[in-house]
C-alpha cells in the first residue's frame, strides 16, 4: 500500500482561527489550480481522500459524477478544485470523504484562547503571535508565489511541524474555574487525527495507491500514525511539486 499526503491551505474557509485570503476563481489562479492537480496525477493515484466527512459520502458522489458530467462548478476550496481534478485526471470513480467532526459545539477553539486571554495572559500573547506570524508567512507565499510554490514550501517537514507546538501549548490553558479547556479541545483534535488515520486505513487493499489531500494541521500527525503503522509506504509529496 502506498500513501502520498499534501498538506494544503484552505483556499476558502470561514472557520480557522488564522485565515488565509485567497481567490482561486481568477484566470490565473484556475491555471495554478489546474498545475498542481496535473503534477498530482503524475503520482499515478489509484484513489483520492480529502477532508470531507465520511457522512456526507453520499453526497459527494452524486457532486462528483455533476462534476465530471458539467453540470456542477467546484466550490472554490482545495477539496473540490485539488481532489476532484486530480481523481478526473486519472478517471477514478469516486473522491473518498474520510474527515470527521467531533469538536463539540460546547467548546470550541475561540472559547479556549478566551480563557487564555483571561487566566494565562502571557501564554495567549505568545500563541496568538506564533499564530499571526505563521498565518502572514502563509499570506505572503500565496500572494507572491503560485500555488504550486506555495505548496511545495508548506510541505517541507519543518513547516508541517511547525505548527504542532501552538497545539501542545494549548494543553495548558485553563478556564476560570480551573477546567482544563485547552486540554479538553486538544483531545478532540487528535481523535479526530487518529479518525481520519482509521477511516483511511480501512479503505486501502495492497496495491492501492492513495492521495490524501488535507488542511496541512492535520498532516503531520497523519503521516505520524502512517510511519507507525508500519503498513504503508510513504512517497513524499515534494517528488511530485
Amino acid at each position: 500500500m502506498t500513501v502520498m499526503v499534501m498538506g494544503s491551505y484552505h483556499f476558502f474557509t470561514n472557520q480557522n482561527l488564522f485565515r488565509v485570503h485567497e481567490d482561486v476563481t481568477t484566470a490565473d489562479r484556475q491555471g495554478d489550480v489546474a498545475d498542481v492537480a496535473n503534477a498530482l496525477a503524475d503520482y499515478r493515484p489509484t484513489h483520492v481522500a480529502v477532508e470531507l466527512l465520511t457522512s456526507d459520502q453520499a453526497a459527494i458522489d452524486a457532486q462528483y459524477r455533476q462534476f465530471l458530467d458539467g453540470r456542477w462548478d467546484l466550490p472554490p476550496n482545495e477539496r473540490y478544485q485539488l481532489g476532484f481534478r486530480v481523481a478526473q485526471c486519472m478517471k477514478l470513480s469516486r473522491v473518498s470523504a474520510i474527515d470527521f467532526k467531533n469538536e463539540s459545539d460546547s467548546l470550541t477553539i475561540g472559547d479556549v484562547m478566551d480563557s487564555a486571554k483571561t487566566t494565562m495572559p502571557a501564554l495567549y500573547a505568545w500563541m496568538m503571535e506564533m499564530g499571526q506570524q505563521r498565518n502572514h508567512a502563509m499570506q505572503e507565499h500565496v500572494s507572491q508565489q503560485s500555488i504550486r510554490e506555495t505548496l511545495r514550501w508548506m510541505n517541507q517537514p519543518e513547516e508541517l511541524t511547525g505548527v504542532l507546538p501552538f497545539y501542545l501549548a494549548m494543553t495548558q490553558i485553563r478556564d476560570a474555574n480551573g477546567r482544563r479547556v485547552g486540554l479538553e479541545w486538544v483531545s478532540t483534535w487528535q481523535a479526530r487525527n487518529l479518525t481520519i488515520y482509521a477511516n483511511l486505513r480501512e479503505r486501502m487493499k495492497p496495491d492501492d495507491r492513495w492521495l490524501v489531500i488535507y488542511g496541512a494541521d492535520h498532516v503531520a500527525p497523519l503521516i505520524q500514525l502512517l510511519q507507525n503503522s508500519r503498513e504503508v509506504d510513504l512517497i513524499p509529496v515534494s517528488d511530485f511539486l
